[in-house]
Parts: C-alpha cells; sequence; structure tokens
C-alpha cells in the first residue's frame, strides 16, 4: 500500500507523525515513573486481604454447618425394622445367563475335523 503512494502522500503523513508526536511529548509518562508511583501506592495500602478472607471463610463454613442435617435425620420417613423385613433381593443377571451347555474348563467339546489328519491342514 506504502508504495502506490506519491509524494504528496508521504509528505503528510510524515508530518501527521511528527504532529502527533509533538502533541503527545510530555503526557505520557516514563515506564520508570509509572512503575515507581505502583510500589509507592501497593507500599502504602494496608494488608487487610487476609482478615477479610478469614472472615469470609468463617461465614461460609458456619453457613455449611447451619444447613447440613443431623445425622439421625437419614431414617425419619423409613422405620429400618419394617425395611428389613419387607425387602428380598434377587440377582437380576440370574435370568440372562444361558442355558449350560459345554463347560469348557472340565469337558472338552469334540471338534469336527474337516480334513483327514494324513492330508494334511486344510489351509
Amino acid at each position: 500500500m506504502t508504495s502506490m503512494m506519491n509524494d504528496s502522500d508521504k509528505t503528510l503523513q510524515s508530518r501527521l507523525k511528527q504532529a502527533q508526536q509533538d502533541a503527545e511529548e510530555g503526557q505520557v509518562p516514563g515506564f520508570d515513573a509509572v512503575w515507581a508511583a505502583a510500589e509507592r501506592r501497593a507500599a502504602a495500602r494496608p494488608k487487610r486481604g487476609w482478615i477479610a478472607g478469614a472472615i469470609a471463610a468463617a461465614i461460609l463454613g458456619a453457613i455449611t454447618i447451619g444447613l447440613l442435617p443431623p445425622a439421625e435425620r437419614h431414617w425419619e420417613f423409613v422405620d429400618p425394622a419394617e425395611f428389613e423385613s419387607s425387602t428380598s433381593w434377587v440377582a437380576p443377571s440370574d435370568v440372562l445367563l444361558p442355558d449350560h451347555r459345554v463347560d469348557i474348563y472340565r469337558e472338552i467339546p469334540v471338534l469336527i475335523e474337516s480334513t483327514k489328519i494324513e492330508e494334511g491342514a486344510l489351509l
């Protein structure tokens, strides 16, 4: 884009750049001055953050403890004796197991051979 600029465009660009530098001169502090001011502000600020954090943690802990139900409320609506005598458990997988046909650990199934042993393997 700069290659398409003629002499008047280049002159205008350099004058604008110089005018901008002149307008901003003295308004922007240097890095060292900004850093030193930040360090002074940080040193002058009181260190109360840990106090606020401790108070917030104590309040949160008190709310959490207050909202937890007591341990004996687990059986509030259930009678444990009735629960133990009225329920039974059956393994759901018993129905899903296949019928016993061959026990590969105790019984060796008979394999039907497709070729004669003397002639070698089929492959």
